[in-house]
C-alpha cells in the first residue's frame, strides 16, 4: 500500500528511481525518498526494466548463465553492479524512466478502452434502449431513469449506438439540433403605450435590482396552416423547467386573460403571486393587454410584472423556446390542434413535466412538488408519469 494512498507513479518519481539505483540505494531508502511502498518500487522497476545481450557473453569462450542470479531480485538491474563492466552472463537489465513511463500510460490507455460489460448487461442495456426511444424518449432520459440497467455515461452509450453496437439506430433518437448563429437586428425604440416601461431593456434592469427573483416565459404554439384553429399557451417556469400548457380557442388576447384569472381563482392571491413575480413574453398580439396579468382581477392591484423581449429576439426567452421542441415530439408542425381538448393537453403537459432534464438531474414534476407540494399539481390536472412510461411520441394523443 502507498504511503499517501496514491495508486499511480509520476515520471517525476520515475526519474527519482532512477537515480537512486545509480546510487546503489537499497529499497527502503528509495521507497522511503519517494514516499511509496517498497513493494510498490520493486514491482515497479522489474516490471518495466529493458534487457540487451551482453557482448561479453557472445565472444567468450567459457560457458556463463544467462541470467545474473542478481537479476531475480533488488534492484534487479545492472546499473550499480560492481562486475558490470565484467559481466559474462548473457543479458543486462535497464531501468530507462521515460519508457517505463511511457510504457505505463499505454498499459492504462488500454485498460479503459470499451466497456466493462457482460452478454447479459448489453442485452438488457440493449432491450432498455430501444424500449424508451419507441416512445420518443432521449437517451439521457432513458439513462437517468433507469440506472439499474444502464450504468454506463451519456457519451459511452452514443459511442455504442454510433458503433453499431445496439439496435438503436440515430433514426430512432432525437435529433441533435444545431443551432444557426443568431442574427443581430437593429432595434428601434417601440413608444407604443403597451410596451412602455416594459421593454428587454426595462427588464434587465429589473433583474439586476432583484437578481435572486423567479422568471416565468409564456408564448403560443399555433398551426403554421392559414385560417382560424386552436393554439397553445405555453407558461414555463425556468427556475423549475416546469410548465404549463393551455390550449386556446383562437389566439386572441381575450383568451390568454381568461386564463389568467382562472390561474388566479385557482391558486390564489399568495400563490400566484409567488409564481408570476416576473412574465417574460414576446410582443404577439394575444399579449396586447398586460394589465390583466399583473393585476389583481378582482381588486386591480398590481401583484407582478410584465416585460415584451425585442423583435425578432425569440432567444431572449430561450427556455420556454427549447421546452416547444418537446411539444412538437408530440403534435409536428403541420398539425392542428382543432381535435384536442384540456385533458389531452394536460397528458401531455404530465408527459413532458415527468421527462428528465440533466440541467437539473431530475424532472420538473419532482421540483414543482418539491417547491409548492401535491395540492398546486393536483389544481393544474398535472400528474407524474413513471419514467419507463414517458412518452414524446405522435401517439400519446392519438
Amino acid at each position: 500500500m502507498n504511503i499517501k494512498g496514491s495508486k499511480h507513479l509520476t515520471l517525476g518519481e520515475r526519474i527519482a528511481i532512477a537515480e537512486l539505483l545509480v546510487q546503489n540505494k537499497s529499497l527502503n531508502e528509495i521507497a522511503e525518498s519517494i514516499n511509496k511502498d517498497a513493494r510498490t518500487i520493486s514491482k515497479e522497476i522489474k516490471r518495466n526494466r529493458t534487457q540487451t545481450i551482453n557482448n561479453r557473453y557472445v565472444f567468450s569462450s567459457k560457458s556463463y548463465p544467462e541470467y545474473c542470479k542478481k537479476s531475480f531480485r533488488f534492484p534487479f538491474v545492472c546499473v550499480a553492479c560492481e562486475k558490470k563492466t565484467s559481466c559474462h552472463h548473457k543479458y543486462k537489465f535497464h531501468y530507462d524512466p521515460q519508457y517505463a513511463h511511457n510504457k505505463y500510460q499505454l498499459t492504462l490507455r488500454d485498460s479503459r478502452t470499451g466497456l466493462d460489460c457482460s452478454l447479459e448487461e448489453m442485452a438488457l442495456m440493449d432491450k432498455t434502449l430501444i424500449a424508451g426511444t419507441k416512445k420518443g424518449q432521449s437517451i439521457q432520459h432513458i439513462i437517468a431513469t433507469n440506472p439499474d440497467k444502464i450504468r454506463y455515461s451519456r457519451s459511452s452509450v452514443y459511442r455504442l449506438i454510433d458503433e453499431h453496437k445496439t439496435n438503436v439506430s440515430f433514426f430512432d433518437m432525437k435529433l441533435k439540433v444545431k443551432l444557426k448563429p443568431r442574427k443581430k437586428y437593429k432595434q428601434t425604440l417601440d413608444r407604443t403605450s403597451m410596451r412602455k416601461g416594459r421593454d428587454y431593456k426595462a427588464f434587465i434592469d429589473f433583474i439586476a435590482k432583484h437578481p435572486n427573483i423567479p422568471i416565468t416565459e409564456i408564448d403560443t404554439v399555433e398551426s403554421v396552416l392559414e385560417g382560424k384553429h386552436k393554439c397553445l399557451l405555453t407558461i414555463h417556469f425556468t427556475l423549475l423547467h416546469f410548465m404549463l400548457i393551455f390550449i386556446l380557442n383562437d389566439k386572441t388576447s381575450d383568451n390568454v386573460t381568461k386564463i389568467f384569472i382562472y390561474l388566479q381563482e385557482i391558486l390564489g392571491k399568495t400563490l400566484y403571486k409567488k409564481l408570476f413575480r416576473v412574465i417574460l413574453t414576446d410582443r404577439g398580439t394575444e399579449f396586447i393587454n398586460p394589465n390583466t396579468i399583473e393585476k389583481d382581477y378582482k381588486t386591480g392591484r398590481k401583484i407582478t410584472n410584465v416585460f415584451y423581449c425585442n423583435s425578432y429576439a425569440s432567444y431572449q426567452k430561450g427556455s420556454i423556446e427549447q421546452n416547444h421542441e418537446l411539444i412538437r415530439y408530440v403534435i409536428p408542425k403541420g398539425h392542428v390542434f382543432d381535435n384536442l381538448n384540456q385533458n389531452d393537453i394536460d397528458k401531455l403537459a404530465s408527459h413532458i413535466n415527468s421527462y428528465y432534464r440533466e440541467s437539473i438531474e431530475t424532472t420538473p414534476y419532482v421540483l414543482a412538488k418539491k417547491y409548492f407540494g401535491n395540492e398546486f399539481l393536483k389544481k393544474l390536472n398535472i400528474t407524474e408519469i413513471p419514467p419507463e412510461l414517458v412518452n414524446l411520441k405522435p401517439d400519446l394523443l392519438r
